[in-house]
């Protein structure tokens, strides 16, 4: 049966199960207007998973598509939350993680679909090892052209050699895009990394009993950067395992309010930067003057490449 529910707007981030693991693995998912592709992930879960004891646990944020309607009239065996408002993807994946009972969370994007396999060898790497406390797959496009899924942690001149920065497009071979990307490491081996994309993420249950849920600061992007990065801080292992591959057909759920998704990946990183590093008071407004620059040439050269085309 559907929950309605509303979270409380404090910091307090309780870490107490509802449930005890019971099961090999939870898989959760925050789904925001995403109907057409959170049935093909539905659909690729069930398709290819059949020999370990899982549940799904979809959170819908108050889409309007229809999403939630999918979710209880075609999969009646998922377990379905819907929020009365959008919490954001933080919030509405620790709701998910609270509730769990698996012994393995795996978060999950809406718009991805595993592909046969790859969910098995995910829990089987993490039961087959016993240092990494969090992993995540290779991730393609729908054309198998690679994302850059794992990273190393962001510094002060991420905001000028990111992916997507001008930077890299025009150099992508760069010193600075090429180690924050990683982009000389070999993507076919199993390697300890910084930090994986939370659009698929595997971790153990007792790294958040560790460490603690997801930050609730970041309404969406840099929480995956800030709970790995967490979690290394107490010597937990991050591990990129490309054994496994998800299609990942980015950014579906953002592009109806494509401006004010890049402002909020941009609030996201300074929260991160303002939480874990702390400068002298003049550092600080140089990095906030950056992001904002950054912001605005984000924002208007993406509006001029539309002009243009």
């Amino acid at each position: 049966m559907p929950e309605s529910i509303m979270l409380c707007s404090n910091n307090r981030q309780p870490t107490m199960f509802s449930h005890k693991p019971d099961l090999d693995l939870s898989v959760v998912i925050v789904s925001y207007n995403a109907e057409r592709l959170l049935r093909k992930c539905l659909r690729s879960i069930f398709r290819f998973q059949r020999d370990l004891s899982f549940e799904v646990i979809v959170i819908d944020n108050h889409s309007q598509d229809g999403s939630a309607g999918v979710v209880r009239n075609e999969f009646p065996e998922i377990r379905l939350m819907e929020n009365k408002r959008n919490l954001g993807f933080s919030a509405a994946c620790n709701q998910g993680i609270r509730s769990s009972r698996g012994r393995l969370i795996l978060l999950l994007n809406p718009d991805t679909e595993f592909t046969k396999g790859g969910i098995t060898r995910m829990v089987n790497f993490m039961d087959s090892h016993r240092r990494p406390g969090i992993c995540g797959p290779r991730m393609v496009d729908p054309e198998g052209r690679l994302q850059y899924s794992c990273r190393s942690f962001p510094s002060y001149l991420t905001a000028v050699s990111s992916a997507g920065s001008l930077l890299n497009r025009l150099f992508p071979t760069n010193p600075l895009s090429s180690r924050y990307l990683l982009k000389d490491r070999d993507r076919s081996r199993t390697t300890e990394v910084d930090w994986v994309s939370g659009s698929g993420l595997l971790t153990k249950r007792e790294v958040f009993e560790k460490i603690g849920l997801l930050d609730e600061g970041f309404f969406m992007y840099a929480e995956d950067v800030d709970f790995c990065y967490r979690a290394q801080k107490a010597n937990i292992s991050v591990y990129y395992v490309p054994a496994v591959e998800i299609v990942h057909h980015i950014g579906i759920s953002t592009r109806r309010r494509p401006v004010w998704m890049r402002a909020e990946h941009h609030r996201s990183m300074y929260h991160f930067y303002r939480k874990h590093h702390q400068p002298h008071v003049v550092m600080r407004g140089m990095v906030f003057l950056g992001i904002c620059i950054r912001l605005w040439f984000t924002v208007w050269g993406g509006f001029f490449v539309v002009i243009m085309e």
